[in-house]
Protein backbone atom coordinates (compact mmCIF):
# COMPACT_ATOMS: atom_id res chain seq x y z
CA UNK A 1 0.00 0.00 0.00
CA UNK A 2 2.84 2.35 0.89
CA UNK A 3 4.52 1.61 -2.45
CA UNK A 4 1.27 2.33 -4.30
CA UNK A 5 0.98 5.68 -2.51
CA UNK A 6 4.56 6.60 -3.46
CA UNK A 7 3.84 5.66 -7.05
CA UNK A 8 0.71 7.82 -7.10
CA UNK A 9 2.65 10.73 -5.61
CA UNK A 10 5.38 10.36 -8.22
CA UNK A 11 2.79 10.28 -11.00
CA UNK A 12 1.14 13.45 -9.70
CA UNK A 13 4.54 15.14 -9.48
CA UNK A 14 5.31 14.25 -13.10
CA UNK A 15 1.91 15.60 -14.20
CA UNK A 16 2.48 18.93 -12.45
CA UNK A 17 6.01 19.10 -13.90
CA UNK A 18 4.57 18.78 -17.40
CA UNK A 19 1.84 21.36 -16.69
CA UNK A 20 4.24 23.91 -15.27
CA UNK A 21 6.94 23.45 -17.87
CA UNK A 22 7.77 26.54 -19.92
CA UNK A 23 10.55 28.66 -21.22
CA UNK A 24 12.22 28.52 -17.79
CA UNK A 25 12.07 24.73 -17.59
CA UNK A 26 9.85 22.51 -15.43
CA UNK A 27 9.27 23.19 -11.73
CA UNK A 28 9.16 19.97 -9.77
CA UNK A 29 7.52 19.41 -6.43
CA UNK A 30 9.75 19.69 -3.36
CA UNK A 31 11.02 16.53 -1.71
CA UNK A 32 9.28 15.04 1.29
CA UNK A 33 11.59 16.74 3.79
CA UNK A 34 11.02 20.19 2.27
CA UNK A 35 7.26 19.59 2.16
CA UNK A 36 7.18 19.24 5.95
CA UNK A 37 4.05 17.08 6.02
CA UNK A 38 1.98 17.13 9.21
CA UNK A 39 -0.27 14.41 10.61
CA UNK A 40 -3.01 15.38 8.14
CA UNK A 41 -0.54 15.03 5.21
CA UNK A 42 -0.70 18.80 4.68
CA UNK A 43 2.48 20.42 3.33
CA UNK A 44 3.94 23.46 5.06
CA UNK A 45 3.26 26.29 2.59
CA UNK A 46 4.28 29.05 5.01
CA UNK A 47 5.66 32.09 3.20
CA UNK A 48 4.67 35.04 1.04
CA UNK A 49 4.09 34.52 -2.66
CA UNK A 50 3.37 36.74 -5.63
CA UNK A 51 0.01 35.80 -7.12
CA UNK A 52 -0.09 36.01 -10.92
CA UNK A 53 -2.69 35.29 -13.56
CA UNK A 54 -2.03 32.94 -16.43
CA UNK A 55 -2.24 34.80 -19.76
CA UNK A 56 -4.48 32.12 -21.32
CA UNK A 57 -8.14 32.59 -20.52
CA UNK A 58 -8.88 28.88 -20.20
CA UNK A 59 -5.77 28.32 -18.12
CA UNK A 60 -6.33 31.06 -15.56
CA UNK A 61 -7.41 30.58 -11.98
CA UNK A 62 -10.09 33.28 -12.27
CA UNK A 63 -13.21 31.78 -10.81
CA UNK A 64 -11.11 29.44 -8.73
CA UNK A 65 -10.73 32.05 -6.04
CA UNK A 66 -13.52 34.60 -6.71
CA UNK A 67 -15.70 33.23 -3.92
CA UNK A 68 -12.86 33.66 -1.40
CA UNK A 69 -12.92 37.45 -1.66
CA UNK A 70 -16.53 38.39 -1.08
CA UNK A 71 -16.82 41.50 1.12
CA UNK A 72 -19.47 41.96 3.83
CA UNK A 73 -21.27 44.53 1.64
CA UNK A 74 -21.66 41.97 -1.14
CA UNK A 75 -18.95 43.39 -3.40
CA UNK A 76 -16.15 41.15 -4.63
CA UNK A 77 -12.47 41.68 -5.25
CA UNK A 78 -11.40 39.58 -8.26
CA UNK A 79 -8.21 37.56 -8.19
CA UNK A 80 -6.72 39.95 -10.76
CA UNK A 81 -6.62 42.63 -8.03
CA UNK A 82 -4.79 40.38 -5.54
CA UNK A 83 -1.03 40.76 -5.93
CA UNK A 84 0.28 38.42 -3.22
CA UNK A 85 -0.70 35.87 -0.60
CA UNK A 86 0.91 35.25 2.79
CA UNK A 87 0.32 31.67 3.97
CA UNK A 88 0.98 30.44 7.49
CA UNK A 89 0.39 26.95 8.90
CA UNK A 90 -0.62 27.89 12.43
CA UNK A 91 -0.96 24.28 13.63
CA UNK A 92 -1.29 20.86 12.02
CA UNK A 93 -4.06 21.00 9.43
CA UNK A 94 -4.82 24.71 9.98
CA UNK A 95 -3.79 27.42 7.51
CA UNK A 96 -4.12 31.19 7.55
CA UNK A 97 -4.30 32.76 4.08
CA UNK A 98 -3.76 36.54 3.84
CA UNK A 99 -4.65 37.69 0.33
CA UNK A 100 -3.00 41.09 -0.20
CA UNK A 101 -4.95 43.55 -2.34
CA UNK A 102 -3.14 45.38 -5.14
CA UNK A 103 -2.19 49.01 -4.48
CA UNK A 104 -4.34 50.36 -7.34
CA UNK A 105 -7.45 48.72 -5.85
CA UNK A 106 -6.59 50.02 -2.37
CA UNK A 107 -6.21 53.58 -3.65
CA UNK A 108 -9.49 53.23 -5.54
CA UNK A 109 -11.26 52.21 -2.33
CA UNK A 110 -9.62 55.12 -0.51
CA UNK A 111 -11.10 57.52 -3.08
CA UNK A 112 -14.54 56.01 -2.46
CA UNK A 113 -14.18 56.51 1.31
CA UNK A 114 -13.05 60.12 0.77
CA UNK A 115 -16.07 60.92 -1.37
CA UNK A 116 -18.86 59.00 0.37
CA UNK A 117 -17.65 58.58 3.99
CA UNK A 118 -16.23 62.03 4.66
CA UNK A 119 -16.02 61.88 8.50
CA UNK A 120 -14.27 58.51 8.31
CA UNK A 121 -11.71 59.79 5.78
CA UNK A 122 -11.13 63.01 7.73
CA UNK A 123 -10.35 61.01 10.88
CA UNK A 124 -8.01 58.66 8.97
CA UNK A 125 -6.26 61.59 7.26
CA UNK A 126 -5.57 63.56 10.45
CA UNK A 127 -4.51 60.53 12.51
CA UNK A 128 -1.40 60.36 10.34
CA UNK A 129 -0.24 63.90 11.10
CA UNK A 130 1.22 65.45 14.21
CA UNK A 131 0.19 66.14 16.88
CA UNK A 132 -2.87 63.88 16.44
CA UNK A 133 -0.74 60.77 15.88
CA UNK A 134 1.43 61.36 18.96
CA UNK A 135 -1.59 62.11 21.16
CA UNK A 136 -3.38 58.92 20.14
CA UNK A 137 -0.33 56.71 20.68
CA UNK A 138 0.36 58.33 24.06
CA UNK A 139 -3.17 57.52 25.28
CA UNK A 140 -3.92 54.20 23.58
CA UNK A 141 -0.56 52.78 22.48
CA UNK A 142 1.00 51.92 19.13
CA UNK A 143 -0.97 48.69 18.61
CA UNK A 144 -4.34 50.41 19.06
CA UNK A 145 -3.18 53.24 16.80
CA UNK A 146 -2.27 50.79 14.02
CA UNK A 147 -5.62 49.02 14.43
CA UNK A 148 -7.59 52.28 14.35
CA UNK A 149 -5.77 53.40 11.20
CA UNK A 150 -6.49 50.04 9.55
CA UNK A 151 -10.17 50.16 10.57
CA UNK A 152 -10.69 53.67 9.22
CA UNK A 153 -8.65 53.11 6.06
CA UNK A 154 -9.32 51.08 2.90
CA UNK A 155 -9.38 47.30 2.66
CA UNK A 156 -5.83 46.03 2.22
CA UNK A 157 -6.17 42.26 2.67
CA UNK A 158 -8.60 39.38 3.10
CA UNK A 159 -7.81 36.89 5.85
CA UNK A 160 -9.18 33.34 5.69
CA UNK A 161 -8.53 30.50 8.15
CA UNK A 162 -9.08 27.05 6.68
CA UNK A 163 -8.96 23.71 8.54
CA UNK A 164 -8.28 20.25 7.19
CA UNK A 165 -11.48 18.25 6.94
CA UNK A 166 -13.76 21.31 6.77
CA UNK A 167 -12.40 24.29 4.85
CA UNK A 168 -9.78 22.32 2.93
CA UNK A 169 -8.53 18.81 2.29
CA UNK A 170 -4.96 17.48 2.47
CA UNK A 171 -3.65 14.36 0.76
CA UNK A 172 -0.13 13.20 -0.12
CA UNK A 173 1.34 16.66 0.36
CA UNK A 174 -1.37 18.50 -1.61
CA UNK A 175 -3.72 21.14 -0.18
CA UNK A 176 -7.10 21.25 -1.93
CA UNK A 177 -8.94 24.57 -1.57
CA UNK A 178 -12.74 24.54 -2.04
CA UNK A 179 -14.28 26.17 -5.11
CA UNK A 180 -18.02 25.80 -4.55
CA UNK A 181 -19.51 23.49 -7.16
CA UNK A 182 -16.25 23.37 -9.15
CA UNK A 183 -13.38 21.00 -8.57
CA UNK A 184 -10.91 22.24 -5.94
CA UNK A 185 -7.66 24.11 -6.52
CA UNK A 186 -4.75 21.84 -5.53
CA UNK A 187 -1.57 23.45 -4.18
CA UNK A 188 1.82 22.18 -3.03
CA UNK A 189 5.36 23.47 -2.62
CA UNK A 190 7.75 23.57 -5.58
CA UNK A 191 11.39 22.62 -5.33
CA UNK A 192 12.39 26.29 -5.71
CA UNK A 193 10.28 27.29 -2.68
CA UNK A 194 7.37 28.58 -4.76
CA UNK A 195 3.76 27.38 -4.65
CA UNK A 196 2.64 25.30 -7.63
CA UNK A 197 -0.70 23.73 -8.36
CA UNK A 198 -3.51 22.82 -10.72
CA UNK A 199 -7.27 22.83 -11.09
CA UNK A 200 -9.88 21.42 -13.44
CA UNK A 201 -12.34 23.62 -15.28
CA UNK A 202 -15.00 23.60 -17.97
CA UNK A 203 -14.53 25.16 -21.37
CA UNK A 204 -17.68 27.01 -22.39
CA UNK A 205 -19.10 28.92 -25.33
CA UNK A 206 -21.62 31.74 -24.98
CA UNK A 207 -24.97 31.23 -26.72
CA UNK A 208 -27.14 34.33 -27.10
CA UNK A 209 -30.80 33.71 -26.31
CA UNK A 210 -33.25 36.63 -26.49
CA UNK A 211 -35.08 37.11 -23.21
CA UNK A 212 -35.55 40.86 -22.95
CA UNK A 213 -33.31 43.66 -21.72
CA UNK A 214 -30.30 42.76 -19.60
CA UNK A 215 -29.86 39.19 -20.84
CA UNK A 216 -26.42 37.63 -20.95
CA UNK A 217 -25.01 34.83 -23.06
CA UNK A 218 -25.76 31.38 -21.71
CA UNK A 219 -22.50 29.43 -21.08
CA UNK A 220 -22.69 26.03 -22.78
CA UNK A 221 -19.99 23.49 -21.73
CA UNK A 222 -17.83 22.23 -24.60
CA UNK A 223 -15.18 20.28 -22.69
CA UNK A 224 -12.70 20.44 -19.82
CA UNK A 225 -9.26 21.95 -19.31
CA UNK A 226 -6.52 21.83 -16.71
CA UNK A 227 -5.40 25.19 -15.37
CA UNK A 228 -2.15 25.62 -13.49
CA UNK A 229 -0.62 28.14 -11.09
CA UNK A 230 2.88 29.17 -10.19
CA UNK A 231 3.29 31.66 -7.35
CA UNK A 232 6.99 32.54 -6.84
CA UNK A 233 8.35 33.32 -3.39
CA UNK A 234 8.18 37.04 -2.55
CA UNK A 235 9.45 37.54 0.99
CA UNK A 236 9.22 41.13 2.21
CA UNK A 237 5.87 41.91 0.59
CA UNK A 238 3.24 42.97 3.10
CA UNK A 239 -0.21 44.52 3.12
CA UNK A 240 -0.53 48.12 1.95
CA UNK A 241 0.20 50.74 4.64
CA UNK A 242 -0.18 54.53 4.31
CA UNK A 243 3.27 55.16 5.80
CA UNK A 244 4.84 53.13 2.98
CA UNK A 245 3.51 55.72 0.51
CA UNK A 246 5.68 58.54 1.91
CA UNK A 247 7.55 60.24 -0.91
CA UNK A 248 5.41 58.49 -3.54
CA UNK A 249 1.85 59.60 -2.87
CA UNK A 250 0.36 62.70 -1.26
CA UNK A 251 -3.06 61.85 0.14
CA UNK A 252 -5.78 64.29 -0.84
CA UNK A 253 -7.25 66.58 1.78
CA UNK A 254 -10.71 65.72 3.15
CA UNK A 255 -13.47 66.95 0.84
CA UNK A 256 -15.53 68.49 3.65
CA UNK A 257 -12.55 70.60 4.75
CA UNK A 258 -12.01 71.81 1.19
CA UNK A 259 -15.72 72.63 0.92
CA UNK A 260 -15.61 74.56 4.20
CA UNK A 261 -12.52 76.42 3.03
CA UNK A 262 -14.17 77.27 -0.28
CA UNK A 263 -17.25 78.50 1.59
CA UNK A 264 -15.05 80.77 3.75
CA UNK A 265 -13.29 82.09 0.68
CA UNK A 266 -16.61 82.67 -1.09
CA UNK A 267 -17.98 84.49 1.96
CA UNK A 268 -14.84 86.64 2.14
CA UNK A 269 -15.18 87.41 -1.56
CA UNK A 270 -18.85 88.37 -1.13
CA UNK A 271 -18.00 90.72 1.72
CA UNK A 272 -15.12 92.18 -0.28
CA UNK A 273 -17.41 92.67 -3.28
CA UNK A 274 -20.04 94.35 -1.09
CA UNK A 275 -17.44 96.85 0.13
CA UNK A 276 -16.07 97.50 -3.35
CA UNK A 277 -19.16 97.52 -5.58
CA UNK A 278 -22.60 99.13 -5.52
CA UNK A 279 -25.64 96.85 -5.11
CA UNK A 280 -26.60 95.09 -8.34
CA UNK A 281 -29.92 96.98 -8.48
CA UNK A 282 -28.15 100.34 -8.53
CA UNK A 283 -25.68 99.17 -11.16
CA UNK A 284 -28.57 97.90 -13.30
CA UNK A 285 -30.30 101.29 -13.04
CA UNK A 286 -27.14 103.04 -14.23
CA UNK A 287 -26.65 100.63 -17.14
CA UNK A 288 -30.30 100.87 -18.20
CA UNK A 289 -30.05 104.67 -18.17
CA UNK A 290 -27.39 104.38 -20.89
CA UNK A 291 -29.27 101.78 -22.98
CA UNK A 292 -30.94 102.86 -26.24
CA UNK A 293 -34.53 101.93 -27.03
CA UNK A 294 -34.93 98.24 -27.84
CA UNK A 295 -31.93 97.16 -25.76
CA UNK A 296 -32.73 94.88 -22.83
CA UNK A 297 -30.38 94.44 -19.85
CA UNK A 298 -30.67 90.73 -19.02
CA UNK A 299 -28.11 90.21 -16.27
CA UNK A 300 -26.29 92.31 -13.70
CA UNK A 301 -24.53 90.23 -11.04
CA UNK A 302 -21.70 90.95 -8.63
CA UNK A 303 -19.72 87.72 -8.43
CA UNK A 304 -16.13 86.69 -7.64
CA UNK A 305 -14.65 90.18 -7.68
CA UNK A 306 -16.32 91.25 -10.92
CA UNK A 307 -19.59 92.74 -12.13
CA UNK A 308 -21.07 90.49 -14.82
CA UNK A 309 -23.33 92.18 -17.36
CA UNK A 310 -25.29 90.81 -20.31
CA UNK A 311 -27.70 92.60 -22.63
CA UNK A 312 -29.51 91.90 -25.89
CA UNK A 313 -30.20 94.38 -28.66
CA UNK A 314 -31.30 94.58 -32.30
CA UNK A 315 -28.47 93.69 -34.65
CA UNK A 316 -28.04 97.35 -35.71
CA UNK A 317 -27.58 98.47 -32.06
CA UNK A 318 -25.38 95.56 -30.95
CA UNK A 319 -22.40 97.73 -29.94
CA UNK A 320 -24.18 100.91 -28.81
CA UNK A 321 -24.58 100.16 -25.09
CA UNK A 322 -21.10 98.67 -24.83
CA UNK A 323 -19.62 101.82 -26.38
CA UNK A 324 -21.60 104.11 -24.04
CA UNK A 325 -20.42 102.14 -21.01
CA UNK A 326 -16.83 102.39 -22.25
CA UNK A 327 -17.19 106.19 -22.65
CA UNK A 328 -18.72 106.55 -19.16
CA UNK A 329 -16.03 104.37 -17.59
CA UNK A 330 -12.99 106.12 -18.99
CA UNK A 331 -9.82 104.78 -20.52
CA UNK A 332 -8.83 101.22 -19.51
CA UNK A 333 -11.83 100.90 -17.17
CA UNK A 334 -14.42 99.78 -19.67
CA UNK A 335 -15.85 96.34 -20.49
CA UNK A 336 -13.50 93.35 -20.32
CA UNK A 337 -13.88 89.72 -21.40
CA UNK A 338 -16.40 90.77 -24.05
CA UNK A 339 -18.39 88.05 -25.83
CA UNK A 340 -20.84 88.61 -28.71
CA UNK A 341 -23.39 85.99 -29.70
CA UNK A 342 -26.70 85.18 -31.32
CA UNK A 343 -29.49 82.86 -30.19
CA UNK A 344 -31.14 80.48 -32.60
CA UNK A 345 -34.55 81.44 -31.19
CA UNK A 346 -34.24 85.03 -32.50
CA UNK A 347 -31.77 85.70 -35.29
CA UNK A 348 -32.71 89.42 -35.45
CA UNK A 349 -31.10 90.20 -32.10
CA UNK A 350 -27.61 89.87 -30.69
CA UNK A 351 -26.43 89.46 -27.10
CA UNK A 352 -23.28 90.95 -25.56
CA UNK A 353 -21.77 89.95 -22.23
CA UNK A 354 -18.75 91.35 -20.40
CA UNK A 355 -17.41 92.22 -16.96
CA UNK A 356 -16.60 95.51 -15.24
CA UNK A 357 -14.05 95.65 -12.43
CA UNK A 358 -12.97 99.25 -11.86
CA UNK A 359 -15.51 101.33 -13.76
CA UNK A 360 -16.99 104.30 -11.85
CA UNK A 361 -20.37 102.93 -12.93
CA UNK A 362 -20.02 100.02 -10.50
CA UNK A 363 -17.66 101.20 -7.73
CA UNK A 364 -18.80 102.59 -4.42
CA UNK A 365 -17.88 106.13 -3.35
CA UNK A 366 -14.17 106.76 -2.56
CA UNK A 367 -12.96 106.60 1.08
CA UNK A 368 -13.76 109.47 3.44
CA UNK A 369 -11.08 112.14 3.68
CA UNK A 370 -10.55 112.50 -0.05
CA UNK A 371 -11.44 115.72 -1.85
CA UNK A 372 -15.04 114.71 -2.58
CA UNK A 373 -15.92 117.88 -4.48
CA UNK A 374 -13.02 117.62 -6.89
CA UNK A 375 -13.50 113.84 -7.26
CA UNK A 376 -17.23 114.22 -7.96
CA UNK A 377 -16.63 116.97 -10.52
CA UNK A 378 -14.15 114.84 -12.46
CA UNK A 379 -16.07 111.57 -12.18
CA UNK A 380 -17.78 110.30 -15.35
CA UNK A 381 -20.78 109.36 -13.16
CA UNK A 382 -21.32 112.90 -11.83
CA UNK A 383 -24.15 113.42 -14.33
CA UNK A 384 -26.19 110.59 -12.76
CA UNK A 385 -28.96 111.71 -10.41
CA UNK A 386 -28.86 110.23 -6.93
CA UNK A 387 -31.89 107.97 -6.63
CA UNK A 388 -33.71 107.11 -3.41
CA UNK A 389 -31.73 103.92 -2.85
CA UNK A 390 -28.42 105.72 -3.35
CA UNK A 391 -29.43 108.50 -0.99
CA UNK A 392 -30.56 106.02 1.62
CA UNK A 393 -27.37 103.99 1.39
CA UNK A 394 -25.26 107.16 1.54
CA UNK A 395 -27.13 108.39 4.63
CA UNK A 396 -26.82 104.99 6.26
CA UNK A 397 -23.09 104.85 5.54
CA UNK A 398 -22.62 108.36 6.89
CA UNK A 399 -24.51 107.51 10.07
CA UNK A 400 -22.47 104.36 10.56
CA UNK A 401 -19.27 106.30 9.97
CA UNK A 402 -20.27 108.98 12.45
CA UNK A 403 -21.11 106.36 15.05
CA UNK A 404 -17.76 104.68 14.50
CA UNK A 405 -15.90 107.98 14.80
CA UNK A 406 -17.73 108.85 18.01
CA UNK A 407 -17.10 105.52 19.77
CA UNK A 408 -13.90 103.87 18.57
CA UNK A 409 -13.73 100.12 19.22
CA UNK A 410 -10.62 98.24 20.36
CA UNK A 411 -8.30 97.34 17.51
CA UNK A 412 -7.82 93.57 17.06
CA UNK A 413 -4.53 92.14 15.78
CA UNK A 414 -4.45 92.24 11.99
CA UNK A 415 -2.60 90.25 9.37
CA UNK A 416 -0.55 93.38 8.74
CA UNK A 417 0.49 93.42 12.41
CA UNK A 418 1.37 89.73 12.27
CA UNK A 419 3.54 90.28 9.22
CA UNK A 420 5.44 93.03 11.02
CA UNK A 421 6.04 91.10 14.28
CA UNK A 422 9.63 90.87 15.60
CA UNK A 423 11.76 88.15 13.96
CA UNK A 424 12.08 84.74 15.66
CA UNK A 425 15.10 82.51 16.08
CA UNK A 426 15.07 79.47 13.81
CA UNK A 427 14.15 76.35 15.88
CA UNK A 428 16.29 73.23 15.63
CA UNK A 429 15.36 71.10 12.65
CA UNK A 430 13.49 73.90 10.92
CA UNK A 431 14.50 75.77 7.79
CA UNK A 432 15.19 79.48 8.03
CA UNK A 433 12.49 82.07 7.38
CA UNK A 434 14.08 83.05 4.07
CA UNK A 435 14.37 79.43 2.93
CA UNK A 436 10.72 78.69 3.75
CA UNK A 437 9.59 81.88 2.04
CA UNK A 438 11.54 81.07 -1.12
CA UNK A 439 10.24 77.48 -1.23
CA UNK A 440 6.61 78.54 -0.87
CA UNK A 441 6.92 81.49 -3.27
CA UNK A 442 8.18 78.98 -5.84
CA UNK A 443 5.00 76.92 -5.37
CA UNK A 444 2.61 79.85 -5.80
CA UNK A 445 1.25 80.42 -9.32
CA UNK A 446 3.19 83.08 -11.22
CA UNK A 447 1.91 86.57 -10.54
CA UNK A 448 -0.50 85.41 -7.83
CA UNK A 449 1.24 86.84 -4.78
CA UNK A 450 4.02 86.34 -2.26
CA UNK A 451 4.78 85.31 1.33
CA UNK A 452 5.42 88.29 3.61
CA UNK A 453 5.96 86.59 6.99
CA UNK A 454 6.86 83.20 8.49
CA UNK A 455 6.18 82.40 12.17
CA UNK A 456 7.31 79.28 14.07
CA UNK A 457 5.04 77.50 16.56
CA UNK A 458 6.16 74.09 17.82
CA UNK A 459 6.15 71.54 15.02
CA UNK A 460 4.04 73.79 12.82
CA UNK A 461 4.77 76.93 10.86
CA UNK A 462 2.36 79.78 10.12
CA UNK A 463 2.78 81.83 6.97
CA UNK A 464 1.24 85.21 6.13
CA UNK A 465 0.94 86.17 2.49
CA UNK A 466 -0.58 88.50 -0.05
CA UNK A 467 -2.58 87.21 -3.02
CA UNK A 468 -4.14 88.88 -6.01
CA UNK A 469 -7.56 87.32 -5.34
CA UNK A 470 -9.26 84.39 -3.59
CA UNK A 471 -8.56 82.12 -6.55
CA UNK A 472 -4.85 82.59 -5.91
CA UNK A 473 -5.38 81.70 -2.24
CA UNK A 474 -7.12 78.47 -3.27
CA UNK A 475 -4.39 77.56 -5.76
CA UNK A 476 -1.72 78.24 -3.13
CA UNK A 477 -3.50 75.90 -0.70
CA UNK A 478 -3.66 73.18 -3.34
CA UNK A 479 0.04 73.60 -4.13
CA UNK A 480 0.97 73.38 -0.43
CA UNK A 481 -1.17 70.27 0.01
CA UNK A 482 0.47 68.69 -3.02
CA UNK A 483 3.86 69.29 -1.38
CA UNK A 484 2.76 67.36 1.73
CA UNK A 485 2.41 70.39 4.04
CA UNK A 486 -1.26 69.72 4.95
CA UNK A 487 -2.23 73.41 5.03
CA UNK A 488 -4.98 74.80 7.27
CA UNK A 489 -6.45 78.16 6.28
CA UNK A 490 -6.71 80.24 9.45
CA UNK A 491 -7.70 83.63 8.09
CA UNK A 492 -8.26 85.50 4.85
CA UNK A 493 -9.35 89.11 4.44
CA UNK A 494 -9.59 91.80 1.80
CA UNK A 495 -6.52 94.02 1.59
CA UNK A 496 -6.83 96.85 -0.89
CA UNK A 497 -7.44 95.21 -4.26
CA UNK A 498 -6.22 91.78 -3.13
CA UNK A 499 -6.33 89.30 -0.25
CA UNK A 500 -4.22 88.75 2.84
CA UNK A 501 -4.14 85.21 4.18
CA UNK A 502 -2.75 83.23 7.12
CA UNK A 503 -2.08 79.50 6.71
CA UNK A 504 -0.76 76.93 9.21
CA UNK A 505 1.53 74.20 7.84
CA UNK A 506 2.36 70.81 9.32
CA UNK A 507 5.96 69.67 9.49
CA UNK A 508 7.14 68.75 5.98
CA UNK A 509 10.17 69.10 3.69
CA UNK A 510 8.93 72.64 2.96
CA UNK A 511 9.60 73.73 6.53
CA UNK A 512 12.42 71.38 7.56
CA UNK A 513 16.17 71.75 7.11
Amino acid sequence: MRNMRKAATAAATIAVTILLGGCDGPIERADEKALGLDIYECPDLSGTYRVSMSPERVGSQAGAMDEEFEKPDGNRVPIAQIHAVAIRRTQPGVFEFRWLIDESRVMQHLDVIREFEKPRYRRWYHLQSEPERARYIEVYGQADYDQELATLGPDTEFVRELRAGTGLQCEDGWVSLPRGELRPLRLTRGEDGSVIGEFKGLKTVGITVWCGDGCRDLPIPTGTFTGHVHWPRADGIRAWRPQDMAGRVVFQRPIDEIEAEQARLADTQRRSDALRYLPAEEIRARIEALAPAGTQVERVEVLDGKVHIRYSAPKADEDVLQARIADASGDARGPKEVVHGVRSTDMTRRFVQFVLTDSPLVLRAPPRGADEGERAASSPTSSFATGPSTAASTASAAAASASTDATPSPVAPTLQALSEAPPQATPAGKASVDAIRLRIDALMPAGCGKIVAVRYGGERVTIVGQAKDTRCVSETLRALDGAGARPELLQVSADGGGQRFRIMLSSSPLTSE
